[in-house]
């Protein structure tokens, strides 16, 4: 036969189901026929006298779903061998099989065999052994039927016999024609006619003879990650190429990593099955497949599974990380490969090139860890890096980071009290977010406001502390004045300011002076009055001097001041008369020479001093000192005169003395101040 012939015949042979489906379509239900339409008939000839693995028909009795009608046990084969293949999803019958040689017919097999989905009958001799002819004993040495069922046992010649094969599906009877004469190998005794081995591999019915077999398998190399599933597919066809369905195959990784992992799968409708496994260690495997027959085993070639370390992702949470100059600051990323989160692995974060911290990866594959940023604000490299494992690649990320100002806080601590034209010390403490110090940074304290403000500037040392002088005081006229230390900012911190509650307290001067005063039977307000002042300046009070008072009481020459001054804060009053007469009926007359009173005080306390020229009560002359003694008292015709009368109030922070040259009383009639000074400071410190 030609090649152009023999092509043609085994396309043909691929159509040889038409015919039973055309049958069917005319003789029964539409459902039979589609049914019938897919199963499909093989033809093949086994011969395990002369073993050839590689040409018996695979698969045979024993493989995964074959419903075996042939000699079972201890069996040799020289027979053909018809196969239905159900390749409908449903259950199909096979009703009954019968195979022609002319007049000679074989009818020896099971009827009505079901056939689940997916799997194939085989027709064979059921009985062991060669025969000749057309016996009805079981035998089905289809190589040695000749014309009529004629013992064609050691013919060379053509018989010229082409058998057929009858048969019914589900009730809807079909019939194939071996045209290529598989089942009685072309004709001849072909173990005799130099074929020596008679088998003939599976091959549809029509095909020409397609006596071996390859099982090749693929791919020839494959390189995976471990852990992966690597996956190696055998395909097992005749020598025409046409896939050989329902054969076992099994699977071996010979040598390896995973040397001794082994598996099985059944060639499908394109003779093709698969074994897929996983590996856990890098390095190269060998894998091989093979299926075994009565004649032996069909061995594939070897291919590789190379087996490499999976290639991790790892990222950096966010689109950047950030966090305050020198506060801890939590970076995360999340580490996986193509297995999923890497778990337990250790990352390292890298701010800058400079501030690093270490973390290990959660069940998630996630992991964080704190740093402390060293730069000043602005935006640096963050990167992560993963140094790798026996089943992972190192991996790495890069983000960025962007480093804030540090928060700060700062706190006056200065003295609350201060003093023009003394010294007068500021100071402050700077930290982190109140806790930690901040060292080596200027601040500016100010004492005052406006034109009036007095600053200076001072660095912090280890302590967050700063402090400056002012070498005098100088500050308007106000009770209190405030204080601040501001903090201007860097690259590294923010701004900070604060001003001490209340603001500074200023040592206050205060003073009164006059140069008469009475109550009771006459009434003079004090005359002149100089003050009372309050003030933190120096400053003077001293109003015209009084030249005459007339009446009961008339007095000449009334002068008072008061003066105060810095450096050192102190007041001084002073106050003069030249002359009293007290002439009041029912009171003895009393007359007063030249007096003087003054009383000066600071923050160490007050002194004062008066002098008295003379005094005479009812014309009778008191005697006195010029410069009497402190609160001298005399007692003359029911008049009491205090002399030098000094009156003191002190605390610690304040001072008055209150001098009176000359106190006259009457009990319950007159009372009378002549020449008084009061003198006051107060916010000693």
């Amino acid at each position: 036969m030609s090649v152009s012939s023999n092509s043609m015949r085994r396309a043909l042979a691929f159509l040889g189901m038409v015919v039973l489906a055309l049958s069917a379509v005319a003789l029964g239900p539409a459902g039979k026929a589609r049914a019938a339409a897919n199963v499909a008939v093989e033809l093949g000839y086994a011969d395990d006298l002369r073993a050839n693995p590689a040409n018996f028909p695979t698969p045979w009795n024993g493989s995964p779903g074959v419903v075996f009608n042939g000699c079972t046990g201890s069996c040799s084969f020289d027979g053909g061998a018809i196969r239905f293949i159900n390749n409908t999803g449903i259950q199909v019958h096979v009703d009954y099989v019968k195979v022609h040689f002319g007049t000679c017919t074989f009818d020896l097999w099971n009827k009505n065999v079901p056939l689940d989905p997916g799997q194939s009958l085989i027709d064979t001799q059921t009985i062991s052994g060669p025969s000749g002819g057309c016996p009805a004993d079981g035998s089905f040495d289809t190589s040695d039927v000749g014309p009529n069922g004629a013992n064609w046992s050691g013919h060379c010649d053509q018989s010229g016999v082409t058998p057929v094969v009858e048969f019914s599906v589900d009730g809807q009877p079909g019939s194939v024609t071996d045209s290529g004469q598989i089942l009685n190998t072309k004709g001849v005794d072909g173990a005799s006619c130099g074929m020596g081995n008679e088998s003939q591999q599976w091959a549809p019915a029509g095909s020409v003879p397609c006596p071996g077999s390859t099982l090749a398998l693929s791919p020839a190399t494959q390189t995976d990650a471990v852990g992966s599933s690597a996956k190696v597919t055998a395909k097992l066809a005749n020598s025409c190429g046409d896939p050989l369905q329902g054969a076992k195959i099994d699977f071996a990784v010979a040598g390896g990593p995973n040397a001794g992992a082994t598996g099985s799968a059944v060639t499908d409708v394109n003779g093709n099955a698969s074994f897929s496994y996983s590996g856990a260690v890098t390095g190269t495997d060998v894998v091989g497949s093979f299926t075994t027959n009565p004649a032996g085993t069909i061995t594939s070639n070897t291919v590789k599974v190379v087996w490499v370390k999976r290639t991790p992702t790892l990222t950096i949470d966010g689109a950047s990380a950030t966090g305050d100059y020198n506060d801890p600051a939590t970076v995360s990323g999340t580490l996986t490969d193509s297995a999923g989160p890497i778990a337990g692995a250790s990352v390292t974060f890298t701010l800058n090139g400079a501030e690093t911290c270490t973390g290990t990866t959660a069940a998630n594959g996630s992991v964080s860890c704190s740093l402390t940023p060293g730069e000043a604000a602005g935006s640096y490299p963050l990167a992560a890096s993963y140094a790798g494992s026996a089943t992972d690649d190192p991996a790495g990320a890069t983000g960025t980071f962007v480093v804030t100002r540090e928060e700060t806080t700062i706190v006056y601590t200065g003295s609350a009290h201060a003093a023009n034209g003394r010294p007068y010390t500021l100071s402050g403490s700077l930290k982190e977010d109140g806790a930690t110090p901040i060292a080596g940074r200027t601040v500016t304290f100010t004492l005052g406001s406006g034109a009036s403000a007095q600053s200076c500037t001072g660095t912090t040392d280890a302590s967050g502390d700063a402090s400056c002088t002012l070498p005098s005081v100088n500050q308007p006229n106000a009770a209190t004045v405030p204080a601040t230390a501001v903090f201007a900012g860097d690259a590294y911190y923010v701004p900070a300011s604060a001003s001490l509650s209340g603001g500074v307290a200023f040592t206050t001067m205060t003073g009164k002076a006059f140069g008469l005063s009475s109550s009771g039977l006459v009434g003079i307000t004090p005359t002149p009055l100089a003050g009372p002042v309050s003030t933190t300046v120096p400053g003077t009070s001293n109003p015209p001097c009084v030249a005459t008072i007339s009446g009961l009481i008339n007095a000449a020459t009334l002068c008072a001041d008061v003066s105060t001054a810095i450096s050192p804060n102190s007041s001084t009053a002073n106050a003069s008369v030249q002359h009293v007469g007290i002439g009041v009926l029912g009171l003895p007359a009393i007359q007063i020479g030249a007096v003087t009173s003054t009383s000066h005080t600071e923050c160490g306390g007050g002194t004062g001093d008066a002098t008295v020229a003379s005094i005479t009560v009812g014309g009778i002359a008191v005697p006195v000192s010029v410069h009497p003694g402190p609160n001298t008292t005399v007692n003359v015709l029911g008049v009491k005169l205090i002399l030098n009368e000094q009156v003191h109030t002190d605390t610690a922070t304040d001072h008055v003395l209150t001098v009176n040259a000359v106190h006259v009383v009457v009990p319950g009639l007159l009372d009378t101040v002549v020449a008084s000074s009061t003198s006051d400071i107060h916010g000693c410190f």
